[in-house]
């Protein structure tokens, strides 16, 4: 039970932090807030971020926007004469514009000449698909906003209610008591509709990202002016508009299209890209084409949607917005009108959703960080992070769904923190425990592996192939009994530091030390498919290196060192064994028998290096060997060929070593074949080129004995060695 729980820890801090997520993100199921505005504001920059990695979307292209700019400002000032605003907007929709929208106010003056207004009328009777502005005032953008009947000043119904949408019952649209912007009625009535202009400024950072779809005013629904511009392009009427509530807003149905909406009626701005990405053209420039009569300039906006705005910096309708600190109103308007008319819209992913893939990824994540190495609990949250960060991007340039960022990275960055930390300060000791233990006689990459795996602690072991390495020093009994203990533990360590730092470069484990004696193994813990190339590259570097050391220990204790070395390869027991409170990281089995025993065959043969036959197979080609006899060691039946391991393969051979190497070879093929003349005199041939060679030397005596006392009929080159 207790075992199974703290399987589970990772899975606790996974939950812990999911939860704290949604408390410091505004979670709608909890509707708790903690100080979470400034994560709430990083969540919605992050979202900006997205948009603008996305860099332009798909559009209709049948946008126009008209600037009024410091060009019209210079040459009609400001404000721009009414009847002005009815000649551009005459030209354009008898150029073949689809809607024409003006995006500036035109109420009713209190006094003055009303000639402007006249004309303009005069010109707005030959145009059509007229669009005007209102801008209502919205005290509140809740959905449980309220507005008292008795407080709605509706004497403006009878100018533009011509244009209202009868409000559904229960909707969430914002109410507007009063209207503060409003055009004059006899524009009203020359118009084919109005829009409002309401743009919802976030209340974290100013940015505008959404805007009411529509506004409720005296029982009727008014579009936004993007709207408003669709309704026209399309020929929808109030008839076609279905209002349906949901739990997270409300979808609009107009003919086959449908339009989400948030909590407040809001729609989220699904930005086309920066400001200049439409189409524009001056406002003055419009007038100065008709004075010239110039017909080729009308027919840019032919089939357009045009919208009229202002983007003189004097007049202040400029909005941050994701995609720049400073947009001009008109252009936001266009955005939406885009976005209607291309349906590419822009919508939170469903929160239960979110809820479950959130919670599904930052289990994993703590999962993983609990139960595996560091290294792999990293690369899980960095994968985990990246996929969903491509997922995040993908889900809102291809289909405009935005899925929180910072909230994900959050959740899934503080669930691997916690965990983490947890088993930092759970498993410190034990990993500091195991790094002093075996630190210093195992690979680094071994010890790495028993931190991120203590299970190998366990008593007992598994079967896998190694290849094993004993050492001992020559006449070291000899040596060691006329030396003072201190002069020997010190010979010893500098003579164990060596050979220990072989055998670990190069992947090796120091089993043991036994007198001056080493036990050593590659393959595990650490599988190692080139195991017996490793052993035997450490037998040739201990010869080395034991050569270059001789020196300093001459100095220590007045002799010189020799080393013999015993290689094999084959299956063995390998884990920790021995007692409950003590244990030995080691091997056990046969292939451990040879290995001890061949470092003594070592004796007889004269040789420093002997590998078995075993070993041999997995390393020809790569190491120089010779062979020197087919043997059955002491204590064993079946026969064994031995070799000689000389040097790496990658080093140039010497020619006399090639020479002899050949001869010798001839020189065995005779022995094992009873001609005993001929392989005398290829071994003494052999030794023009090594002198004194022990094993031509030991072949030379035996085939002169057998030329004496012959061996058995039933001989096979075996030879049966009785001592140790």
């Amino acid at each position: 039970m207790k075992t199974s729980l703290k399987r589970l820890t990772g899975v606790w801090f996974a939950l812990l932090s999911f939860v704290l997520a949604l408390l410091l993100f505004e979670s709608p199921l909890l509707h708790v807030t903690i100080g979470s505005d400034i994560f709430r504001k990083l969540e919605r920059t992050a979202q900006d971020v997205v948009l603008r990695a996305r860099g332009t979307r798909e559009w209709t292209n049948r946008i126009m926007m008209v600037r009024i700019d410091d060009f019209t400002d210079s040459n009609l000032g400001w404000p721009i004469p009414r009847d002005q605003y009815g000649a551009v907007m005459t030209l354009l929709s008898n150029s073949g514009a689809l809607a024409v929208g003006l995006d500036v106010p035109l109420p009713p003056r209190e006094r003055g000449d009303s000639t402007e207004e006249v004309r303009m009328i005069q010109y707005l009777a030959n145009a059509q698909g007229i669009i005007q502005v209102i801008g209502p005032f919205i005290p509140s953008l809740t959905p449980s906003n309220r507005v008292d009947p008795r407080e709605v000043d509706n004497s403006l119904d009878s100018v533009i209610g011509q244009f209202g949408i009868p409000a559904p019952r229960g909707h969430r649209f914002p109410k507007a008591p009063y209207l503060n912007d409003y055009p004059f009625p006899e524009l009203a009535y020359a118009s084919t509709g109005v829009g409002h202009i309401s743009l919802i400024p976030d209340t974290l950072d100013g940015v505008i990202r959404s805007a009411p779809l529509f506004i409720d005013y005296a029982g009727k629904l008014y579009p936004t002016l993007g709207l408003a511009l669709a309704i026209q392009e399309q020929g929808w009427t109030a008839k076609d508009f279905r209002f349906e509530m949901t739990e997270d807003g409300m979808i609009i149905r107009v003919g086959t299209l449908e339009i989400p909406t948030g909590d407040v009626g809001e729609i989220n701005i699904n930005y086309v890209g920066t400001p200049d990405v439409f189409p524009s053209v001056s406002f003055y420039d419009i007038l100065l084409a008709a004075r010239d009569r110039n017909a080729a300039f009308f027919e840019q906006f032919r089939d357009k949607v045009c919208i009229i705005g202002p983007t003189v910096r004097s007049l202040s309708d400029f909005y941050a917005t994701p995609v720049s600190e400073s947009t001009p109103g008109f252009i936001t308007h266009a955005n939406i009108y885009d976005m209607i008319a291309s349906g590419h819209f822009a919508q939170h992913a469903p929160r239960a959703l979110t809820i479950l893939v959130l919670l599904a990824l930052t289990i994993l994540v703590g999962a993983v960080a609990h139960q595996s190495s560091m290294r792999l609990g990293v690369v899980a949250l960095i994968s985990t992070l990246i996929l969903y960060l491509i997922v995040a991007y993908f889900a809102f340039s291809e289909a405009g769904m935005i899925l929180p960022v910072v909230e994900a990275i959050f959740s899934l960055s503080f669930a691997f923190v916690t965990t983490v930390s947890y088993r930092a300060a759970t498993e410190g000791r034990q990993k500091r425990m195991i790094t002093d233990m075996f630190g210093k006689y195992v690979d680094s990459t071994v010890v790495r592996m028993m931190v991120d795996n203590p299970n190998l602690f366990k008593l007992g072991g598994e079967k896998k192939e190694i290849t094993l390495l004993f050492t001992d020093l020559k006449g070291f009994s000899g040596i060691s009994e006329k030396m003072e203990d201190e002069v020997l533990v010190k010979l010893l360590n500098t003579y164990f530091t060596e050979m220990t730092k072989v055998i670990t470069s190069t992947r090796g484990t120091v089993d043991k030390y036994i007198g001056d004696a080493i036990m050593a193994f590659w393959g595990a813990p650490v599988a190692d498919q080139d195991a017996p190339l490793h052993a035997c590259l450490a037998a040739l570097e201990m010869q080395r290196r034991l050569a270059k050391i001789n020196p300093k220990i001459k100095q220590i204790a007045g002799v010189e060192l020799k080393q013999r070395v015993g290689v094999n390869t084959g299956i063995c027991t390998v884990g920790n064994m021995g007692s409950i409170t003590k244990v030995n990281y080691t091997a056990i089995g046969d292939p451990v028998n040879l290995a001890s025993r061949l470092e003594g065959v070592n004796k007889q043969y004269g040789t420093a290096i002997l590998i078995s036959e075993m070993t041999h197979q997995k390393v020809a080609g790569k190491v120089l060997t010779r062979e020197v006899d087919r043997v059955v060691v002491a204590g064993k039946s079946e026969p064994v060929r031995i070799f000689e391991l000389l040097d790496v393969a990658e080093r140039s051979v010497p020619e006399k070593t090639k020479m002899f190497l050949g001869v010798y070879q001839d020189g065995l093929k005779a022995y094992t074949e009873r001609r005993w003349d001929e392989g005398i005199a290829y071994m003494e041939h052999a030794m023009t080129y090594w002198p004194e060679d022990p094993v031509c030397n030991l072949y030379i005596e035996r085939m002169r004995l057998y030329q004496i006392h012959p061996p058995k009929p039933e001989w096979n080159g075996v030879f049966v060695l009785e001592s140790k």
